[in-house]
């Protein structure tokens, strides 16, 4: 049996150069190659300096936890690339 998706965004996230989005986009990676949970499931595409981020949920409970999770693990991988953005 399919279950319809009831709920889904697609975020658009620029970042300086595509240097940078790779770097963030293979940071992402393992949380996106890990088994869908029961409620969704996201995936991450790069273009050129930008993150395409594609996130399907049941409902918009599960849109919004995983919406999150990855922009804050997004923040966080952006953040350890600071001090090198400073040389």
């Amino acid at each position: 049996m399919v279950k319809a998706v009831k709920a889904c965004a697609t975020v658009k996230l620029e970042f300086q150069s595509a240097r940078e989005a790779e770097a963030v986009r293979q940071a992402l990676a393992p949380e996106e190659v890990l088994p869908a949970s029961t409620r969704s499931k996201a995936s991450v595409k790069r273009r050129e300096n930008a993150l395409f981020l594609q996130v399907e949920a049941e409902d918009t409970a599960a849109l919004r936890a995983a919406l999150n999770s990855f922009i804050r693990w997004t923040i966080v991988a952006r953040d350890m690339l600071e001090p090198r953005r400073k040389k």
